[in-house]
């Protein structure tokens, strides 16, 4: 039998077009060097799923360790996936959104459903 999925986090900001992977959910699908990210239009999901080796009609990020040892999380800018996420949700603003869902470690994928998105409140301090 495999290993349980884990719960896994994102955070998509919609307005830098950027995506926070947690540290977290980058160990559980196995501390990967590259990633790619994935979008389900049908399925309203979004995958990141771990590549052992890049090709060249992939489109991988590679994940440089090291900023992962001072940081609680991955970021990746990307203006063509944030935009098709939009496109997706239809509703959205251009805001930082949190995605929950489920790691597969023994697939090294983790999957989101856009039926989780939540905005993110700001951490601004009024006093």
């Amino acid at each position: 039998m495999g290993a349980p999925s884990v719960p896994a986090t994102i955070v998509v900001d919609m307005k830098k077009f950027r995506i926070r992977i947690h540290r977290p959910t980058l160990h559980a699908i196995g501390d990967p060097k590259l990633i790619q990210l994935l979008v389900s239009p049908e399925k309203r999901a979004v995958a990141i799923r771990a590549v052992g080796h890049e090709a060249p009609a992939d489109q991988v990020h590679r994940i440089v360790q090291r900023r992962l040892q001072t940081e609680n999380s991955y970021e990746i800018y990307s203006r063509s996936f944030v935009l098709k996420l939009m496109q997706i949700t239809g509703d959205v603003e251009a805001d930082v959104y949190r995605l929950t869902g489920s790691a597969l470690p023994d697939a090294g994928t983790a999957m989101f459903s856009l039926d989780t998105i939540q905005k993110v409140e700001s951490q601004s301090s009024n006093g």
